[in-house]
């Protein structure tokens, strides 16, 4: 392939994406035909074939790629995090929901598509969607566990609590696309604050010192 033929190649391909998460958003995933679709960028439907394979594999390249690069993204932002030094988590939680609302601003069309979902009408494609949703939530149960194993925490259940901040960020991101009742600024403030008074209720005695216990100590112990 030339790269002439390369470059038009890839320019269809980018129309056909932006024109099914205008749709997608507007109407729903399942109000939409690939016929719509085809029709808003103007070509053949042997065109669209040619790209994907059907609507749901249209769906699954639009999300997948932006949202598991969100879900690598902010782990790595705990990943040099000094969990005894509350001043560092606090900055942490603040790139980490600063980065969730970037993606929200950045690709709002396609996190009104997650939202929304298919739930209940297409079970192959429910299953895609919650696993963007439960992906980071169990990255975070890992982290909850692994600072409940060095000493820092005690008593808290790490896979409730974690669906339970992912669950928080997924509702106020909805309320400050869909509503505008909300700033991004006041829900990253408050998201910041509830996982703060989370984290510092469970904390030991050790964590509330800021210090590891002798016989865990690492230097800087990392997530």
């Amino acid at each position: 392939m030339t790269k002439l033929a390369e470059k038009k190649r890839q320019y269809t391909r980018e129309a056909i994406i932006e024109a099914a998460e205008e749709l997608f958003s507007r109407h729903g995933y399942h109000n939409t035909q690939v016929m719509d679709i085809v029709k808003s960028v103007g070509m053949s439907a042997g065109t669209f074939y040619n790209h994907f394979k059907d609507k749901r594999d249209l769906f699954r390249q639009i999300t997948q790629q932006n949202f598991e690069e969100l879900r690598i993204r902010i782990r790595k932002l705990r990943e040099p995090l000094n969990i005894w030094d509350r001043s560092d988590r606090s900055r942490k939680l603040f790139e980490s929901y600063s980065a969730y609302f970037d993606y929200i601003d950045d690709n709002s069309q396609q996190f009104l598509i997650l939202m929304r979902g298919s739930f209940g009408v297409d079970e192959e494609l429910d299953v895609d969607v919650w696993k963007y949703h439960s992906g980071m939530a169990d990255d975070l149960a890992v982290d909850l566990q692994a600072w409940m194993d060095i000493g820092i925490i005690e008593g808290i259940k790490p896979q409730t609590t974690s669906y339970a901040v992912v669950g928080m960020a997924q509702l106020l991101g909805l309320s400050y696309v869909m509503e505008q009742k909300i700033t991004r600024e006041d829900a990253i403030e408050t998201l910041v604050s509830i996982s703060m008074a989370v984290f510092d209720s469970h904390m030991t005695e050790a964590g509330k010192k800021g210090q590891a216990p002798q016989s865990r100590k690492r230097g800087n112990i990392l997530s």
